[in-house]
């Protein structure tokens, strides 16, 4: 009965938004029995975008990470501003990352995949499979913040595009002031080595 409490606890009321994992959000409907399993309980949604009806055991609940939506602004915004991530260049590396941030999906790990994807799409270009995997996550991301914020899409949209692009600014300038003191050091050390060379005495 503990479990049940705490699985219900985790959803949102009646005709509240609610996130699933891999399929994105949706309104949650209530919970219904199971006709083809006396007892058992169903999560009731309705899938936000195409309006299908979607049914989950109410016992994987926890394990399918389902979250009410719209509830971690702050969380959004601060991952998105943050310093990037050194990008993992391996294409099965960075797949499997991502695909582990998706089915954790809670809003800081949607955010923490759409930042890596940005970083190396603004550097070495994505391929075809993670563009669109970029923009999945994007426009679910940008589904969380119209929730919050209460706005539209777009507006969500363009909040995230303004708070990308001032960390890729800020990025940009800290690696200019990180290779000019790569090179500061350089020069220095040459000059070290230099002036060894003129006191070392001669054979």
């Amino acid at each position: 009965m503990e479990a049940y409490e705490a699985t219900l606890a985790r959803l949102p009321k009646p005709g509240e938004p609610i996130f699933y994992p891999k399929v994105g959000h949706c309104v949650f409907r209530g919970v219904i029995e199971d006709r083809a399993a006396p007892g058992a309980k169903l999560v009731e949604l309705e899938d936000a975008e195409e309006g299908s009806r979607i049914l989950v055991p109410l016992s994987r609940v926890p394990e399918l990470n389902l979250r009410p939506a719209g509830k971690a602004m702050e969380a959004i915004q601060e991952e998105l501003s943050s310093q990037f991530e050194e990008p993992l260049l391996a294409d099965a590396d960075r797949h499997r990352v991502i695909e582990e941030l998706i089915t954790e999906g809670s809003p800081r790990s949607l955010a923490r995949a759409l930042k890596r994807l940005h970083f190396i799409r603004q550097t070495v270009g994505l391929p075809r499979e993670e563009e669109q995997t970029r923009k999945k996550i994007r426009s679910w991301l940008a589904a969380e913040v119209a929730i919050a914020k209460e706005c539209t899409r777009a507006e969500a949209q363009a909040f995230m595009t303004r708070v990308l692009q001032d960390a890729m600014s800020a990025h940009k300038i800290k690696e200019k002031a990180e290779a000019k003191e790569r090179r500061r050091a350089a020069k220095e050390q040459k000059k070290a080595e230099s002036a060894h060379e003129e006191d070392s005495p001669v054979t």
